[in-house]
């Protein structure tokens, strides 16, 4: 390691993404929220709405898109942390989950052969106000990572809605009617599409997302959030 390295090192130390603790360089999480975070079982969930499968809400409706996955469940530490970067700009935070989106687009959509990816977009207002989306950076990431290209303009975020976390199931899915428009200079005839946002709760801004999406030729559209709500989860109060 150079002087400058170790002046850095020592200046700078690498600190753990959640707790702030410091930690070995290379590391993003300490031992502890290491064992705090709750990782998503794949065995355990449904592999179309990514809901633990007691969950399930396939039978009730008709999804656009064909299968949803995340690496971690939206409590605790992971929570914290996503918030960090959603609200605070933190890239390392951004780097930290873009791996593991990306690990687990390797595991879950393994017999997937995708042809672009692209992001949730957001309201040019809400773009302004924040600085960036947060979905677009976690999409540029995983695109690096996964060697895929990236289309940045696929959707079209034409107004703002009533914030989610006030609204039951159906609401949610109403609200998000006519939310977003596909934009028709883009063309994604037979492709497959990896469609990336940081928190899936119900899944209601995916599934509005992957209809536009289909509506520009997409042949299928799968999904990829950072974290991802269950009921059991809340009830547990984890």
């Amino acid at each position: 390691m150079s002087i400058f390295k170790v002046i850095v090192s020592a200046l700078f130390p690498n600190s753990c993404i959640c707790c702030g603790d410091i930690i070995n360089e290379g590391e993003y999480l300490c031992e502890y929220c290491s064992e705090m975070s709750e990782t998503v079982d794949y065995t355990k969930v449904c592999g179309r709405c990514g809901l633990p499968k007691k969950e399930c809400l396939c039978f009730k409706r008709v999804f656009h898109f064909s299968g949803c996955a995340a690496p971690f469940y939206n409590t605790g530490v992971m929570k914290e942390a996503m918030y960090s970067f959603k609200f605070g700009h933190k890239e390392r935070v951004a780097k930290f989950f873009a791996e593991r989106m990306a690990l687990t687009v390797k595991s879950c959509y393994s017999n997937v052969n995708f042809d672009v990816i692209t992001f949730v977009p957001m309201t040019f207002r809400k773009h302004l106000k924040r600085g960036y989306n947060q979905s677009e950076l976690l999409a540029r990431h995983i695109s690096k990572l996964l060697k895929l290209p990236i289309i940045d303009n696929a959707i079209i975020s034409v107004r703002g809605a009533k914030t989610q976390h006030k609204l039951n199931y159906d609401e949610r899915f109403k609200n998000t009617k006519g939310k977003f428009l596909a934009n028709k200079k883009v063309n994604l005839n037979g492709k497959t599409v990896l469609l990336v946002d940081d928190i899936k709760t119900t899944g209601a801004t995916m599934d509005e997302c992957a209809k536009q999406l289909l509506l520009l030729g997409a042949d299928e559209v799968y999904c990829i959030t950072g974290l991802t709500t269950a009921k059991n989860k809340k009830k547990e109060g984890k």
